[in-house]
């Protein structure tokens, strides 16, 4: 395909509740540092920038982070950093994105990542997104990766893979909700299910295609912002007239035999909780991973993970994350930290909206 009909956009909503109390409110995950000295948004502006250029780069914020991330990826262009008045999820974010795209670009295809994966092997990602791009501008298709699963996790939902179409790629037999443990198990073991990676590809005019099949009333009101020239007041009016819905259930989970999925060659996290800096940090002999700059001494201390800038010190503990920063600090076992965004409800509830 022509790379001048390529265009990326990246979702960069969230509320900072998963690696609290590192990230907040005004600082979500992907304006964190965690996996080297770059912002995991401007890792993702960096990655796919080798494919498209700064001018076809689209970024879909919330007002709350739209300024700190603006200043992060300053390559961007101003107008293409389109923010939400408020979130509704990821089905209104792609229609809104896909309305500036088709005003530049009727033949746009889009790539759609989320702001802040941790992914490895560059080379091999720009080439399944390639691939993907030729199933969407030749066929039609609604493509979206799937990785092959290592555990049983229970915080991902999963693709079901139906048959065989070329090499690696398949046709969607189901898309699965996150499961409970052993359904997870099933899954890993059956070897017919992957991790849905959360990104896609596909034209522009393909998608607003599925949403007026799919979701009639989302299309409705985005048809009058789009005809109005996408003005801000009519933004307003869209999204208070639109219900969250996520692109998976509204769009992919109704696509049929055009839904594909690529098994990707390339290593992914979505670096969804603290545990998952397991995969990305490298942990000593005793296997404690260490961050924030500080020291940390441990005796008789295994499989912890510590972010501080002061001297830990660990003694006959396991499995704990301990994260510290100015005003608050954090510890947990790590296999409750899929539970971090209810104890930050709770800190909400109870009044201390100062550290959220």
């Amino acid at each position: 395909m022509s790379n001048r009909h390529f265009y990326a956009v990246i979702i960069a909503g969230g509320r900072g509740r998963r690696f609290w109390p590192l990230s907040r409110e005004a600082k979500p995950k992907q304006l964190l540092s965690l996996d080297g000295d770059k912002t995991l948004i401007r890792q993702t502006v960096d990655r796919i920038g080798s494919e498209i250029p700064p001018e076809r780069i689209f970024i879909v914020t919330g007002a709350s982070h739209a300024e700190s991330l603006i200043e992060t990826v300053s390559t961007i262009p101003r107008e293409n950093i389109l923010v939400e008045p408020v979130g509704k999820n990821t089905a209104p974010a792609l229609a809104l994105a896909a309305a500036h795209l088709l005003e530049k670009d009727p033949d746009a295809v889009m790539v759609v990542l989320p702001a802040d994966h941790v992914i490895g092997r560059n080379n091999k990602f720009i080439e399944d997104i390639q691939l993907a791009a030729e199933f969407a501008e030749e066929k039609h298709s609604m493509v979206t990766f799937g990785i092959r699963p290592t555990l049983p996790e229970t915080g991902y939902g999963y693709i079901e893979v139906g048959e065989k179409i070329d090499g690696k790629v398949y046709r969607v037999k189901s898309f699965k909700e996150k499961p409970n443990r052993k359904k997870a198990k099933y899954f890993l073991d059956s070897g017919q299910y992957l991790w849905n990676s959360g990104m896609f590809v596909f034209r522009a005019d393909t998608l607003m295609e599925k949403i007026k099949l799919n979701m009639s009333e989302l299309y409705f009101h985005w048809e009058k912002y789009f005809e109005s020239g996408n003005k801000k007041a009519d933004l307003e009016k869209f999204y208070g007239s639109v219900e969250p819905v996520s692109i998976d259930y509204g769009v992919m989970e109704k696509a049929g035999s055009s839904a594909v999925v690529i098994v990707a060659s390339f290593s992914w996290s979505d670096v969804g909780s603290w545990q998952a800096l397991d995969d990305i940090w490298e942990a000593n002999e005793s296997g404690n991973r260490t961050g924030g700059g500080g020291q940390v001494v441990s005796l008789k201390s295994e499989g912890n993970t510590v972010l501080s800038g002061k001297l830990v010190a660990l003694l006959g503990v396991e499995g704990l994350i301990i994260v510290e920063t100015d005003d608050a600090l954090l510890i947990c076992k790590k296999d409750r930290s899929q539970d971090i965004k209810s104890l930050v409800d709770k800190i909400e509830r109870l009044g201390h909206k100062d550290y959220l």
